[in-house]
């Protein structure tokens, strides 16, 4: 059975670095944070204070809003403040959001997150030494002298992971990373057909063994007693994803849903968009039902992955009521 891990939530210091101390007394490998609405390297210095063990990491932060080089500092020091702890995930997000948001170039996306993931190496693995880091290629021409970071890195190696929904960029972090992040929307059959497949081809490639990889499985888990509530959580998070045309695959099963899903989006309907998502959709896309329930079904990702990081609801509901589902997470696999 796969080891867990667990998003956290992001507030004040305090109920971060508890949050995050919570999540290590009940045994999670690893606590995640997400980049949306927050920073996601900040929260993770408040978690160093409180922890010892458990291991910190962003999933994801965005690869292409930032430098190369700010990214690798974050990761150096948080692996400092944590005491090697640290692993560094990232994504590309969309087009949209890099090039409206973020006003950076997106390109395309697989040889652009390849290039990042080169120069972030370099420098993490360099900085210290005082040699010139020097990089030249499509998406980023760095030349780096007459620097050296006066701290020696706690690892000789930052792990990283690549977040990937579709063949190309799975295949990629099998070539390049050191594990893959799985989205929280991952049905087992996309699991099984497309992703599994494409981790396989990427590691050939590359010429590494599955046991040289890391596979994360996210699974959106709605715990409670009130089971029809925790249908609706997990079903706002699901109709938030089918919006979404990168996700558009993932959802290819479910044609009528989406498209009341979608008709419901463009009528400004919140509610409509949730009520859409079918209880098949639901239980294709997300684990929902009691402790005892939610374990039982979670098995059947855990014989597929090395970890599962448990993710709550949290799109299209309000924040308290994702954070209750996040509490029941910490309480269901504490131990």
């Amino acid at each position: 059975m796969a080891r867990y891990s667990i998003t956290i939530s992001v507030g004040d210091a305090a109920s971060v670095a508890r949050e995050a101390a919570q999540a290590e007394r009940a045994g999670f490998e690893t606590a995640w944070t997400s980049e949306m609405f927050h920073d996601p390297f900040l929260p993770l210095a408040a978690a160093a204070t409180s922890t010892s063990r458990i291991g910190l990491g962003t999933s994801i932060a965005l690869a292409f809003v930032r430098s190369p080089w700010v990214t690798a500092l974050s990761a150096l020091d948080l692996d400092v403040l944590s005491g090697g702890r640290f692993t560094l995930g990232l994504g590309t997000g969309l087009k949209r959001l890099n090039e409206r948001w973020h006003g950076v170039a997106y390109g395309k996306p697989t040889p652009h997150i390849r290039e990042a993931v080169q120069v972030i190496r370099l420098i993490t693995e360099r900085a210290h030494l005082g040699e010139p880091i020097r990089f030249s290629g499509q998406y980023y021409d760095v030349d780096i002298q007459g620097w050296k970071r006066p701290l020696a890195p706690v690892r000789e190696r930052i792990p990283i992971y690549l977040a990937g929904v579709r063949e190309g960029m799975i295949r990629t972090a099998a070539q390049v990373a050191d594990g893959l992040l799985g989205h929280p929307i991952y049905s087992l059959r996309w699991i099984r057909e497309v992703v599994l497949p494409s981790l396989a081809r990427g590691l050939a490639e590359s010429q590494r063994g599955r046991d040289d990889f890391h596979l994360c499985l996210a699974v959106c888990c709605a715990v409670g007693k009130d089971l029809s509530a925790a249908r609706r959580a997990a079903a706002a998070t699901i109709a938030f994803y089918a919006t979404v045309n990168t996700y558009e695959p993932l959802f290819a099963p479910f044609p009528g849903e989406v498209g009341r899903i979608q008709s419901a989006l463009l009528r400004s309907d919140t509610e409509g968009m949730v009520s859409a998502v079918s209880d098949e959709m639901t239980e294709a896309f997300a684990v929902v039902g009691t402790p005892d329930e939610v374990r039982r079904k979670l098995a059947a990702y855990g014989d597929l992955a090395d970890s599962i990081c448990l993710t709550p609801p949290d799109q299209l509901i309000d924040p308290d009521e994702a954070q209750v589902y996040r509490e029941a997470l910490l309480a269901t696999f504490a131990g």
